[in-house]
Parts: C-alpha cells; sequence; structure tokens
C-alpha cells in the first residue's frame, strides 16, 4: 500500500490513551553549549561518538520546548546566497562535514519537504549563507522554525548501496517485497551470519533465511530457508515468523535466537529456538512462557537479549490497535530458562517506552530496540515513528541512544542520532534508493573499533532494502 494513503488511514482512526508510564524522560543540562542527558557526554563513552546530527532544538531534539527560529533575513540582490541568522548559538557544530564531507542543510517542515544546502557559516557575525534549494521553499518570515540537518556526520553506509549485490527478487519460496535485518553474530572461524527475515506482500508472510560475510562489509545472500511458519505447530499456516536481536550465545557455544511467531488470528506471540553457529536447528520454536508476552491475545513479540551485571536483560514489544500506543519493555531475570520456559526468576519487569505519553522522535510508533554493551556499560539503540508533525523526522523511523545508569535509562537528549537521508538524493544521487524510511529491527555489532548497524532504507519501492551502516568508534 502507498505509505502516504496508509499513514491517512492510521491517522484518521487513531485516539490517544492518557496512561500512566514509567518512562524515564530527561532534562537536558547546558555545559558549553553542548548538549547532555542529564549527566556529561563522557569520553570514552558510546553516546560520545556520535554529534547532534538532527538540531531541531536549543535544549533537546527529544523535549522540543526551544525550537529554533530565524531571527533575521538578508536577501540579496541577485536572489542567490541569501543569509539568516538563527537563535541557535553554537554555530561551529555547522562547521563539522559529514564522514565523506557532506554538507549541512535547513529543512522546514515534515520529512524534509524544505531542503537547502548550507554554503557557510560565520560564527563570529552568525550569518549563515545559504547555497542551492533542493526542495520546496524556504519560510523566510522572522520567527519562522527550521532544523540543521546533517546524517553522514554520524555514519555512512557501508558501500553507499544496499547490502547485497546481485539484489535478490526471489527465493524458494517465491518472489518477496522486502528482507529485513534479523539479528548478526561472528561465528567461531571469525566470518559472520546475519539473519534475514524475507517478506511476502504486505507482512503476508515472512520467512527466515540468511547471509555471510568475511568482514561485516561485504555480504552474500543464500537462497536457503532456516525456518517457515510451516514447521512451527503454535503458528498460522503460511504466516509471519521473524527473528529479532542478536542470537545470544550460551556457554556451550549454541545460539539463541529470539522469535515473532504470527497465531492463527493474526496476532503475534513470544518465541525462541536454538541453532548452533552452522544454522542447524537444535531446539525447534518455544512460546516464552512469561505470561504477559505469549498466547493469542498479547500480540506481542521480543526485541533483544543480553546478559549484564550478572542478570539476563530480554526487551518487548507490544503491538497495541492505536498507532501511537506501541510500548516497549524490559524484563530482567537472574536465570534464562527458568524464566523462559516457567515464568520463574523474574527480577523485575519494567515499561520503559511508550509511544503516547513521549515527546519529541519518540512520540510515535515505538517499535525497535536492541542492546549495545560498549565498555562495560549497557546501551540501547532505540528507534520510533514520529506522528505527524512540523518536523523532519515526521513518519519516518530514527534512532536514538538510552544508557543504562543506576538501574534507570537515560535518554541521550540529543537523540535521534541516526536519520535516514530525507530527500538528499536530490543532492546526492547515489542515495536514491535509501532516502524515504528507515525499517525496523536494527542488528548492531562492534568490531575493529567500528560499530556496524544492519537496518533497512526504504523508497516505498518496492518497500525496503536490506543496508548497513557504520560508525568509527574513534574520534
Amino acid at each position: 500500500m502507498n505509505k502516504k494513503l496508509l499513514y491517512l488511514i492510521v491517522i484518521l482512526t487513531f485516539s490517544c490513551a492518557s496512561d500512566d508510564t514509567s518512562t524515564t524522560t530527561t532534562t537536558p543540562k547546558i555545559k558549553n553549549n553542548q548538549i547532555t542527558s542529564e549527566e556529561e557526554i563522557r569520553e570514552g563513552s558510546l553516546n560520545s561518538f556520535f554529534l547532534n546530527s538532527l538540531i531541531s532544538d536549543n535544549f533537546s531534539n527529544i523535549d522540543r520546548n526551544n525550537p529554533i527560529k530565524i531571527t533575521e533575513y538578508n536577501q540579496k540582490n541577485n536572489q542567490k546566497n541569501n543569509q539568516i541568522k538563527t537563535n541557535y548559538s553554537n554555530l561551529k557544530n555547522l562547521l563539522v562535514q559529514g564522514l565523506n564531507n557532506q554538507s549541512w542543510f535547513i529543512t522546514q517542515n515534515s520529512e524534509a519537504s524544505t531542503l537547502i544546502e548550507i554554503e557557510s557559516v560565520n560564527t563570529d557575525t552568525g550569518w549563515i549563507t545559504l547555497g542551492k534549494t533542493y526542495n520546496g521553499e524556504l519560510n523566510t518570515s522572522i520567527g519562522a522554525t527550521l532544523e540543521f540537518f546533517n546524517p553522514f556526520v554520524n555514519y555512512e553506509i557501508i558501500n553507499n548501496a544496499p547490502l547485497f549485490n546481485p539484489y535478490p527478487t526471489d527465493v524458494i519460496e517465491g518472489n518477496f517485497n522486502y528482507i529485513q535485518p534479523g539479528g548478526v553474530f561472528e561465528k567461531s572461524d571469525e566470518t559472520y551470519i546475519l539473519l534475514t527475515p524475507i517478506v511476502f506482500g504486505a507482512h503476508v508472510k515472512r520467512s527466515i533465511y540468511y547471509a555471510t560475510s568475511t568482514d561485516l562489509e561485504h555480504w552474500t545472500f543464500h537462497n536457503k530457508k532456516i525456518l517457515g511458519t510451516d514447521e512451527i505447530p503454535f503458528a498460522k499456516t503460511s504466516g509471519n515468523v521473524f527473528s529479532t536481536g542478536n542470537p545470544y550465545r550460551l556457554d556451550n557455544g549454541n545460539l539463541l535466537v529470539l522469535l515473532g511467531v504470527e497465531r492463527s488470528n493474526g496476532n503475534y506471540t513470544s518465541a525462541y529456538m536454538i541453532i548452533d553457529e552452522n544454522l542447524n536447528i537444535l531446539q525447534q520454536p518455544k512460546e516464552i512462557m512469561i505470561p504477559e508476552w505469549n498466547g493469542m491475545n498479547q500480540n506481542s513479540f521480543p526485541l533483544s537479549i543480553t546478559h549484564f551485571n550478572n542478570q539476563y536483560r530480554i526487551l518487548f514489544h507490544r503491538r497495541n490497535p492505536n498507532y501511537i500506543d506501541r510500548e516497549i519493555h524490559e524484563v530482567v531475570v537472574s536465570n534464562l530458562f527458568d524464566a523462559l520456559n516457567l515464568n520463574q526468576s523474574i527480577i523485575s519487569s519494567k515499561l520503559i517506552q511508550k509511544g503516547t505519553t513521549s515527546s519529541g522522535y519518540l512520540r510515535g510508533k515505538a517499535d525497535d530496540a536492541a542492546y549495545i554493551q560498549f565498555n562495560s556499560e549497557l546501551y540501547i539503540l532505540l528507534g520510533s515513528e514520529e506522528i505527524p508533525s512540523n518536523y523532519i523526522t515526521s513518519n519516518n523511523r530514527e534512532y536514538g541512544l538510552m544508557n543504562l545508569k543506576d538501574e534507570t535509562w537515560k535518554h541521550d537528549a540529543r537523540s535521534p542520532l541516526i536519520v535516514n537521508p530525507v530527500q538528499l538524493f536530490k543532492k546526492y544521487p547515489i542515495y536514491a534508493w535509501a532516502w524515504d524510511h528507515l525499517g525496523g529491527f536494527a542488528s548492531p555489532i562492534i568490531k575493529n573499533k567500528t560499530l556496524y548497524i544492519y537496518m533497512a532504507f526504504g523508497t516505498d519501492n518496492p518497500d525496503y532494502f536490506i543496508s548497513g551502516i557504520k560508525i568509527p568508534l574513534i574520534r
């Protein structure tokens, strides 16, 4: 279905709830004009390797209480190279080019419906000189709001192309719509496997396939099915099964794979299976027996699993009917299989993200989260799709960071830190396949001082192309 039409239908049908939530929000502080998330962005933290790639607020891209506004406008006689001043003071941020020298842009309105390149910035006078207009027309009225945008200060797309070349269009089960990432892991021989759920039609059916790589940048897709719903007794026949999060390596070297499984009524339930690193299934898919996360009526599935500070932590996603009523919960347990199979050893269960009560880029379809461990600290890469608004993130899934501190998850107020290159194909045609949307179920892995994240960029034609980005963990 055309994405714009789908959004219109959803928007007209949802209603907002006023439920209480335990989601932790942050009050950003400013020191030396740097946005922080209740504490300094410490050197060596994962946050420290990200820059503010979408600057839409003077203080916080999440709360957005102080939008950036035009304060002066200087129109040149030749109608070119016009200049503006804004109430944003830390202009030195706009001097930082992308990893491949990509420029900063000014945008207005949702999905960068106005897009203008910044030609130069005078940090002494405050004048921002505008270059070519690539989309729309700038509202130059005093008080008009805008955003600064350069996603490539944080990442580069691997090979500037989809992950596979040639890109497959069909598998043994027939033609498919698109490929998702479904978790990545390193084998004992130092090669890599990426699980790749295949989507047929508009999520009519999903099965799990895989790809292999020796260097995390060049991948080979294999037309070999690992799992389909026809092999799962509690699944809908010819329905959806997909893997989520990175497979968790057990003490015996085998891997636990989290699964979302469609039931006969169309709802999803939470499950897992165990495989070896050659993708042989050692334990068939089994429902997770925590009552809140299984059964015909829960409509939920797991997102990510990790072991940290002698505890197992599992993220779950609940799919409520309303567009912005999606939730992400975290369950902490002491014994993994007692919890999964017997609903025992549960330490805590908390709601950590709820679309209806969040703000900024998080106010929307919170539907993707993945654990990342870095320098003995635990993070969540959090994706959310914002409801229609006047921001570039509107109707787009973007990713931010959360950091665990004293058993409380704290947002990085600069989030979203990973933003898809909305409309930038008009300046850089090489991204014409990637400009419209980011797909869910990001799969991160850290290797060789680089954070690789496999995700799906999209143009709605056909839907998404599985790809990957890389973020250097060195400055």
